[in-house]
Order: structure tokens, then sequence, then C-alpha cells
């Protein structure tokens, strides 16, 4: 397995994020500098703006706004796959800190980020992320950047301006707790910043994964529940043992990503049975 589930799930959510961002902004410079004061008659809507300059600018800065809360959001949709059964994570403590985190993306993502020691750069943008989302998108929000995270962007400054193609954090915590508006520069690194965090936690899960005890996992579930998998136990337990590997094979490979099966996972599979009274 090269990607999680839960990666192949957010690369579709998420992936193209900077190319839409790009997209929305070219729109919105093209727009300003054409005659076009209305809307066209195909879009069957009213605009007719009094000052298009500023309806442009503060567009932008909403475009803007709206990508990090989607990064956010992506971020969310990400660590909430990995926890689902059957589970990625396969530590029993990890997922007690993760439950006691409850609905707090910033808590669940420092709790993955020490779990498994994430780059200190990637965790402090992160940080700025989150923290500025929360206080920009919550009325009555006052989230503050960790100091961990202040020195990390300090220490780091070198590095992210290498890999983040310039990008000066001096004025990234202070932005953050304010809840003020970021540049484009800013912004599409905080959206690269949400890649590079998803993939060290993805990399960082599979060095760790038993596929033996998540796929012995999945065939459990999907065999005795009614609701994850309908038709699942009806074709599995009615097919012999050859024809169960291949229809288990292809299983594994549509709906977890798996690139390819070791003959040993698959023959952990096999003899798995109906848990009876299972609901």
């Amino acid at each position: 397995m090269k990607k999680t589930l839960a990666r192949i799930q957010f690369k579709k959510h998420f992936g193209q994020a900077n190319h839409y961002l790009a997209t929305s902004l070219v729109a919105l410079y093209n727009l300003n500098a054409s005659p076009i004061v209305e809307a066209p008659e195909e879009l069957r809507m009213a605009w007719s703006p009094k000052d298009k300059g500023a309806s442009v600018i503060r567009s932008r800065n909403f475009v803007l706004h709206s990508f990090l809360g989607w990064a956010v959001d992506s971020i969310d949709m990400y660590l909430s796959l990995l926890n689902r059964k059957p589970n990625y994570l396969q530590n029993s403590a990890l997922v007690s800190q993760l439950d006691s985190a409850g609905r707090s993306v910033l808590k669940k993502a420092q709790i993955f980020s020490e779990h498994y020691n994430v780059h200190p750069a990637t965790c402090a943008l992160i940080d700025v992320l989150i923290t500025w989302r929360n206080n920009v998108f919550h009325e009555l929000a006052d989230n503050k950047i960790k100091r961990e995270s202040r020195e990390a962007l300090l220490s780091n400054a070198s590095y992210i301006a290498e890999n983040y193609r310039g990008l000066e954090v001096s004025d990234l915590p202070s932005k953050a707790e304010k809840g003020s508006s970021l540049t484009f520069k800013e912004t599409a690194s905080l959206v690269n910043a949400v890649h590079h965090y998803v993939q060290e936690i993805d990399t960082a899960v599979l060095a760790a994964f038993d596929p033996i005890a998540f796929c012995t996992e999945a065939v459990k579930d999907a065999i005795n529940s009614k609701e994850q998998e309908t038709g699942f136990a009806t074709k599995y337990l009615s097919l012999p043992t050859e024809k169960r590997k291949r229809f288990l094979r292809n299983w594994f490979m549509n709906s977890y990503g798996f690139s390819e099966m070791d003959e040993k996972v698959l023959a952990s599979c096999l003899a798995i049975k109906k848990t009876r009274n299972a609901d």
C-alpha cells in the first residue's frame, strides 16, 4: 500500500486546491480589468456592483479565506478517516488520545504531529493555519500560537523560505492571532503545508502498518455489519476458496487502496466466519 484510503480521499477532496485558488484569482483579475459591469444573461443572476474594483478586492479576500477554511476541514477529514474502522492507526494509546481531543482539529493535529514526529516547520505552519481559521471563522475565538510553533518558525525560517517559495514567516503568528488578511503567497504556502503534513503522517502510518491485522478487521466488519457492505457477506460466504481469494484481492484493491496483495494477507482472511448474533 502506497497511500492510505484516507489520503486517497483527501487528495480527491483537496488535491488541486492551489490550482483552483489560482484559477479563481486569475478570473477576478481579468474581471477587474474588463469592461464587464453586469452578469451575463446565461448566469441568470443579479450582479451590478456600484464599485466593481472594491467588490473584486472583497471577493478576492473571501476566496482566500474560503480556501483556508476548506484546508482545515480537509485535515479534519483525513485525520478522522485514519481513525475509523478498519483502523489504520492500530495503536490503542493514540486512539485514546484522539478520543479525548473531541472535535478540536487543532488538538487532533497536534497529537498526530507529536506521535509521528512531523517536521517542526510543518507543525508550526499547520498551527498557524488552524489558529487563523478558528479566529476568523469563530466569532468569539481567541486562539494563540503555541510557543513551540513560534520558535519553530524562527529557527526554520530558511528552510521554510527554501521550501515554500520565499515565504517570510515573521508576521504569520501575529496575523493568525488577529485573523488578519493573508497574502496569496501566505495562503498558497499554508495550502502546501497541508499537503506536506498529510504526506508526512501517511508515510509514518504506513511504516508501522500491519496489513494482516487491518485486512482481517476489514473483512470481519464487512461480514458482520448490515450497513457497511451491503451484499459483501453473501458474496464472500458463497464462494469457494480460490474465487473467494480473487474476490478479496479485488475488494481490497478497489476499496482500500492496496496496489497489490500479499498471499499471506489474503490467506489470513479466507477462513473468517460471520459472528453469531452480529448486529
